[in-house]
């Protein structure tokens, strides 16, 4: 089961912190393996203060997402924190954990 999500891509700055034309870019479609409302356990801390994580979002292949960008999850834009997922077993196992989050205050 998947299920689809859009990445939207940070604005670039100049020095004078005035964003940059052509940065950006309209959303684009990435395929997620599992969406998950809140935080699994022992996930809570990567909400920073402030944060709430409002979902959990899995990658079984990496994708091309990084802190800075922004995340439509079921309709809605959050923030992301982006963690690299290893199996605990010593497979070699890998996934991109990503927290779509909610600033508060």
């Amino acid at each position: 089961m998947s299920e689809k999500v859009h990445r939207v891509r940070a604005l670039a700055y100049d020095e004078n912190n005035d964003p940059l034309p052509d940065t950006g870019g309209p959303p684009f479609e990435l395929t997620a393996r599992g969406v998950e409302p809140g935080a699994s356990e022992g996930f809570e801390e990567y909400g920073r203060n402030g944060e709430e994580i409002a979902y959990t979002v899995y990658f079984t292949k990496a994708v091309d997402l990084t802190n800075d960008d922004d995340l439509i999850v079921r309709g809605d834009r959050y923030g992301v924190r982006v963690a690299d997922w290893r199996s605990a077993f010593g497979t070699g196992r890998r996934a991109m954990v990503v927290f779509a989050t909610l600033s508060r205050g």
